[in-house]
């Protein structure tokens, strides 16, 4: 059996744009989502207030940025500065927090985490090639929805492997501490109705 070379194909070079930023812009527009936009440049800032997330600055808030790039064929949905890691802490610290990193990814859809050893910014992303298919306004939403429900989750998990280098509990771990706590939570209902 032969085996096949994977070939990198250039974007698509027609004229075709798979989508703009005033299509972005128009899609936010009809979703009533607030923007600021940045004339002659290929993204714009959106965002959401947040009840759990608190962003680098303190603010309960997503800032999320819409950027399209490849000539329209290429989207992607960044929350930059989604957190901060100092690179100076201790292995284990940065072990427990790219297994949550990575753990998060595989339980949800879409989103995936960039880390920049040099600033210790971590980026929560969703990107996609468009190439000649047509964005759609649910696309993007869910998109800016998915980011933004995704760091409301699962910002305690996340901050906790940062400052305290706590990792997730699989789910065996979770089953055999509910398990407890209802043996223990018997026993305690029963002692209260002896005491009675």
């Amino acid at each position: 059996m032969q085996s096949k070379k994977l070939e990198y194909l250039p974007p698509n070079s027609s004229n075709n744009m798979a989508t703009n930023i005033e299509e972005i812009k128009s899609f936010l527009n009809e979703a009533k989502l607030k923007y600021v936009d940045y004339p002659g440049k290929n993204y714009l800032r959106t965002g959401y207030k947040t009840e759990k997330y608190v962003d680098t600055d303190g603010d309960k808030s997503v800032g999320i940025v819409v950027s399209v790039e490849e000539d329209g064929e290429f989207i992607k949905v960044v929350v930059p500065q989604a957190y901060k890691f100092d690179s100076s802490q201790s292995s284990f610290h940065k072990m427990a927090l790219f297994q949550t990193l990575l753990q998060v990814s595989h339980m949800t859809k879409m989103i995936q985490f960039e880390y920049d050893i040099d600033d210790g910014e971590i980026w929560a992303i969703i990107e996609f090639p468009l190439e000649d298919a047509l964005l759609t306004k649910n696309q993007l939403i869910r998109c800016i929805r998915g980011i933004t429900g995704i760091l409301e989750e699962y910002h305690e998990m996340i901050t906790d492997a940062i400052n305290d280098g706590i990792t997730p509990e699989s789910e065996s771990e979770k089953r055999k501490a509910f398990e407890e706590f209802q043996r223990t939570r018997r026993q305690q209902r029963r002692d209260e109705f002896r005491a009675d």
